[in-house]
């Protein structure tokens, strides 16, 4: 049985009634590089600070060392920006499995997102792939989610244990998806099977006559 989470809009176009089932975030990877860069150029600017006076220029020159200073810590607050900014839009990058849809939103800037949905019964599989050691052992990969028609797949990089996530979007497709279908046929529709005509069909109900 599924986890439903607790109800609240998640994304601008959930419907009424549409319950978030799984969320899936992107691997604690790919902060590393962004936080890495932000430690060296503050520690750089750490070391240049404290190097400043024994330089004779700017020790002797109080208003060449004031803009030096200024220098250096507008260049550590961009840095700590950096760093946040990064982090934030890596972490809105979010995959939503609901009961209805499966929601894609793309974080590409501080002010820019981009929300892609697909319906579940539009998906036809769900794969997931790893590459080289590092993939393996922290447990992180890809994910394509491939769509029936002419629809675009749906690609999440990065994601965090891909192969169980990915058994999990299928089975919730297994279940909502067939749900959905029935749910926009009516209960009460009859799908004939592959191969019978329905007029056939109708002529075998009324015991093969045609009505005048």
């Amino acid at each position: 049985m599924e986890e439903i989470i607790p109800h609240r809009k998640y994304f601008a176009t959930q419907k009424e009634g549409e319950e978030v089932l799984m969320i899936t975030r992107r691997h604690w990877i790919v902060y590393i590089s962004p936080v890495l860069l932000g430690v060296v150029v503050i520690l750089s600017c750490i070391i240049l600070y404290s190097q400043m006076g024994r330089v004779s220029l700017v020790s002797e020159n109080n208003a060449l060392a004031g803009i030096a200073v200024a220098l250096v810590s507008t260049f550590m607050l961009f840095t700590v920006l950096f760093v946040y900014v990064s982090w934030l839009v890596n972490y809105l990058n979010v995959q939503i499995v609901t009961n209805q849809n499966l929601v894609d939103i793309d974080q590409l800037g501080l002010f820019s997102r981009k929300i892609s949905e697909l319906s579940l019964e539009d998906i036809q599989d769900v794969s997931a792939t790893q590459h080289g050691i590092l993939q393996s052992f922290l447990h992180y990969g890809d994910i394509v989610v491939q769509t029936a028609g002419e629809k675009m797949n749906f690609t999440f990089e990065k994601v965090k244990d891909p192969y169980a996530t990915a058994k999990k979007i299928m089975e919730i497709k297994e279940k909502y998806g067939a749900e959905e279908v029935r749910s926009v046929s009516g209960p009460d529709t009859v799908v004939p099977e592959s191969g019978v005509d329905s007029s056939s069909a109708e002529q075998e109900n009324t015991g093969g006559k045609t009505a005048i």
